[in-house]
């Protein structure tokens, strides 16, 4: 068609009801253009042909209104011939009311949009009985029925009819590069159990996974799917999108998303969009004859309705789609459900024998600065992570049922993963919201493991702990005469933070006991840092004695004045935590004594220089930073290490400032390296001018303070050089007052680690790991740890606040605060702390080393104070070990109805395994079934063995297993 045509045809008529003019025209060029497009993908000369021709009818019209309406008609005619394989062709027209989580607004308002919009759905639904709609997040029902409960039945009854489609199989449509895999597991679990109550729906019902806006998909998320059941993924994000670096090959309309596991999904990547208002045209066969071309299906899914603010579909929209059915030579045009969609894809697949693409990595890169922006944030969803799993893990040792309290931590875990407020891309009401709901976490799952470790600390035989002295004598006999404890009578609520349990300390003033508590499934040593209150001992001969008698050495790193604590005087000491059991515990009394085991040394050569085991380390007293060399007293001694340093870094002003990042191009956006202003060792001769004691040197304290220049913000760095194992742990007082605007750009912190050339990047992703070595410059996004290695040594980088590592050749490390000023204007003012350590090896590790080397760092080792008792339970007691290098525990958890206990392994290193846990009967206690479930906890009908203790089960490669032993 020539392109004046109907506008010369307009004007020529008109004195006629421009309406009808309208409709006439449309109606003739929309099927037209369809024909033409049809012909194009077929390679089909005659119906190209009758396009033409039809086209000429309308370009030779002379005529009245009537002779328009002939002319059309003479047009349908005239293109007949291709009406029966058009339709053969369905556009499943699927209504959808897009609804962000709190992204540009408030909790409230987000309440009252989903009220709204279900709403406006249900009363089109009265209004034209073959309207359907589809609607994700499992939050939104809920919040439905919490608010609005008869809008909740009118829901249900839709739901019932088959009208209403349900397509939520998580809690939200959440992140899938930053949620660890316990937490998308979580969302499987009680999305499904929360369907299946209140609609009647199983997993098989309910096999589409919806995650239109969701920026970017982590490469293991197939084979969690695949055991929540899902089949299908709808996405639109899938890669490169706003000019972001793409992993792979192109995206095609349709394929197979393969994960590490062999698991696959098959996925629909959006070609148009999930919103009205992203304009497709009238003409919506167009993108389906587009679609059919490159897939070779015959069927195109057409989501429709207005979203992000809710709203969803429109009298307009419905009304068009019905005119559209009327038109004679065009595909079916049917109001439909995703399901039947992607259920007539599977079938047409096998019946048309197609082919359709393999992609078998991570569908990445999507909004890359979403990766560190709100952080305050980033660090609550890792905390809520681990005190969720660790108040599971309790929850079982203790015997206590608290799966109703789980089940409200953990929801709000998950709502808190929507892509808008895990990612940081959200206002400063929805940053607020969240830190409540995560505040609220902490205090459930704090409650729930202070009781199961006051629990299982007060069943403990500390009273063995003693020493044999005169003095431990009398204390044997006050406990006995209960005369000797007092709990929580210092430090009351002092050191909970969010965690929810404090470091009050019972026992009595000479003899303290306490219980280390390590809920990795490994054995653990490391440095543990205790608080004790009004101590009566000297801190310069304290001890930490254990079950066997073994004196262990101390170091006090600080000592309040008398009194200054809420009236109590609070000492900090650390001490070698020395094989602490493997998911389990061990009890230690504090008391005065003399060292019996001979703990590793740090040598100190000045206080900037350190010999650890291997490691030859070089602070600046003058400039962030610390070099790492192997031991200048072995042969061939190298650089193995970073120059481990801070930065302030600035990025160029842009637009998006939460999603994208602004580049540093130029001297102006050059990272400067922190200078500092103070510099202190502890436990030297000379111990910073203070009164402590030196102590043993199996380790040193320090202290370094930076100044950001220009600004009123600081950086307090402490490390602690010990030589337990070849490592530098730290922890970062930051406080940060920087505000970026559309004239500054945006300011941040950085931690850069300068390195030699490296060929191997590894990075943690949900239960799995990837490499990355093609992604040099890019910010990349990883969970616990990030692992470059060279042929001969390697570096793990672990951190428990962070998710955008910068891969960089020369300069990488962790983005650590951007101070983004859209939507959010003024995310990162305030103060916080964090955690990291870096480790170095000799060689590359595999990804279960360094799986366990983060959840180590993430699940530090619990110190509780505990009292003096002749009790049951061993002062040294192991509850469950995994006997493979290559298996870890992933999570030990109450079944969710209440049948025994659930046990989840994941196999990192790409090997089938007959994986072996050694159980306490704490956790197997009697266990004479053990049966493989999937992530709903519904059994497979596969079982696993238990014999002499010891749980024997498959687990495939690159995949995990969930066991109930009951």
């Amino acid at each position: 068609m020539q392109p004046l045509t109907t506008q010369r045809i307009q004007r020529r008529l008109g004195n006629a009801p421009s309406e009808r003019v309208a409709s006439l025209l449309r109606r003739a060029k929309i099927q037209i253009e369809f024909v033409e497009r049809f012909a194009e993908m077929r390679n089909d000369s005659m119906a190209g042909a009758l396009a033409t021709k039809a086209a000429e009818v309308l370009e030779a019209f002379d005529g009245d209104l009537d002779q328009l309406a002939a002319s059309v008609a003479q047009i349908e005619e005239t293109l007949g011939p291709v009406a029966p394989d058009a339709k053969k062709h369905v556009v499943h027209c699927v209504g959808h009311g897009h609804i962000d989580m709190n992204w540009m607004w408030s909790w409230p308002e987000t309440v009252a949009t989903t009220h709204d919009t279900f709403a406006s759905v249900l009363s089109l639904m009265e209004q034209y009985p073959d309207l359907t709609y589809s609607q994700s997040q499992a939050s939104v029902y809920a919040l439905i029925e919490k608010y609005h409960p008869d809008q909740f039945k009118e829901i249900q009854k839709r739901v019932a009819e088959g009208r209403w489609e349900i397509t939520a199989v998580h809690w939200v449509e959440g992140d899938k590069n930053l949620a660890h895999g316990e937490a998308l597991a979580r969302h499987l679990l009680y999305t499904r159990r929360y369907i299946q109550d209140k609609f009647g729906l199983g997993p098989e019902d309910l096999p589409l996974d919806w995650e239109p806006d969701t920026f970017g998909h982590a490469n293991t998320i197939p084979g969690i799917l695949a055991q929540g059941g899902v089949k299908f993924y709808y996405a639109c994000r899938t890669g490169g999108g706003h000019h972001h670096e793409k992993i792979g090959e192109p995206r095609p309309p349709l394929f197979w998303w393969e994960g590490p596991d062999g698991s696959r999904l098959l996925v629909n990547r959006e070609t148009t969009w999930y919103n009205s208002y992203v304009n497709i045209g009238d003409n919506i066969a167009l993108p389906m004859v587009d679609f059919c071309g490159q897939t070779g299906l015959t069927d195109w899914l057409n989501i429709f309705g207005v979203g992000n603010h809710g709203g969803g579909p429109t009298h307009t929209e419905i009304e068009w789609f019905q005119e559209l059915q009327t038109y004679p030579v065009y595909p079916e045009v049917r109001f439909s459900t995703a399901r039947d969609f992607y259920e007539k894809a599977i079938q047409d697949i096998g019946a048309f024998g197609l082919e359709l693409p393999v992609i078998d990595h991570e569908l990445n890169y999507e909004f890359t600065g979403c990766y560190t922006s709100q952080s305050t944030i980033k660090r609550a969803n890792r905390f809520g992570e681990r005190f969720c799993l660790e108040a599971e893990t309790l929850s079982v040792l203790s015997g206590k049922d608290n799966r109703a309290a789980l089940r409200e931590a953990w929801i709000s875990v998950l709502f808190n993963q929507f892509h808008d407020i895990l990612p940081g891309s959200g206002v400063a009401a929805t940053r607020e919201h969240a830190s409540a709901l995560f505040q609220e976490v902490g205090a459930i799952t704090g409650a729930i493991k202070r009781e199961a470790l006051k629990q299982l600390g007060s069943q403990i035989d500390t009273i063995s702990l003693l020493p044999p002295t005169p003095e431990g004598e009398d204390e044997k006999r006050h406990v006995l005469e209960n005369r000797a404890n007092h709990p929580f009578v210092a430090g009351v609520g002092l050191g909970a933070g969010i965690s929810g349990i404090s470091n009050a300390s019972g026992g009595g003033r000479r003899f303290l006991p306490v219980v280390v508590t390590n809920l990795c499934a490994w054995e653990r040593s490391e440095i543990v840092e205790v608080v004790l209150w009004d101590i009566d001992i000297d801190p310069g001969l304290i001890v930490a004695r254990d079950d066997h008698g073994r004196q262990y050495p101390t170091k006090v790193i600080s000592q309040s004045a008398p009194g200054a604590e809420w009236g109590h005087t609070k000492t900090t000491l650390v001490f070698p935590a020395i094989g602490i059991p493997s998911l389990g515990y061990k009890a230690y009394v504090f008391c005065e004594g003399v060292p019996t085991v001979d703990v590793p040394t740090v040598e100190i050569r000045d206080d900037c220089h350190f010999e650890a085991g291997p490691l030859s380390l070089s602070f600046d007293r003058y400039e962030s930073g610390v070099e790492v060399s192997r031991d200048a007293r072995m042969p061939d001694s190298n650089l193995w290490g970073p120059q481990l340093r801070w930065a302030m870094t600035q990025e160029n002003p842009r637009g998006m400032t939460s999603w994208v990042l602004g580049g540093e191009n130029g001297e102006d956006c050059a990272p400067h390296i922190l200078p500092a202003k103070g510099y202190w060792v502890g436990g030297t001769s000379r111990n910073g001018g203070t009164n402590l004691p030196s102590g043993s040197s199996f380790c040193y304290p320090i202290r370094q303070e930076l100044v950001v220049p220009g600004t009123e913000s600081r950086v307090v760095v402490h490390a602690l050089v010990h030589a337990l194992s070849p490592r530098i742990d730290f922890s970062a007082d930051i406080d940060w007052r920087e505000i970026g605007t559309p004239e500054r750009g945006i300011p941040g912190l950085a931690l850069q680690a300068t390195t030699p050339d490296w060929d191997v990047r590894r990075f943690e992703t949900p239960f799995g790991s990837v490499d990355r070595p093609e992604c040099l410059g890019s910010a990349v996004p990883t969970l616990r740890y990030a692992h470059i290695a060279s042929r001969d040594s390697a570096i793990t980088y672990l951190q428990d606040w962070a998710y955008g590592w910068m891969d960089d050749a020369f300069d990488p490390g962790y983005r650590v605060i951007r101070s983004s000023f859209d939507p959010d204007h003024a995310p990162e003012v305030g103060k916080s702390t964090i955690r990291y350590s870096v480790v170095y090896h000799e060689e590359e590790q595999p990804a279960s080393e360094l799986t366990r080397l983060g959840a180590a760092h993430n699940h530090p080792l619990l110190v509780t104070g505990g009292t003096l008792q002749a009790g049951d339970l061993p002062a040294t007691q192991s509850y469950a070990e995994v006997l493979n290098s290559n298996i870890l525990l992933s999570s030990l958890k109450p079944s969710e109805d209440g049948a025994g206990v659930v046990l989840r392994l994941v196999e990192y290193d790409g090997q089938d395994t007959l994986a072996m846990v050694k159980l306490h009967a704490a956790v197997g206690g009697g266990a004479t079934k053990a049966e493989l479930l999937d992530l709903m906890e519904r059994p497979t009908g596969q079982t696993a063995q238990i014999e002499g203790g010891t749980l024997h089960v498959t687990v495939p490669a690159k995949s995990f297993v969930s066991v109930r032993l009951s």
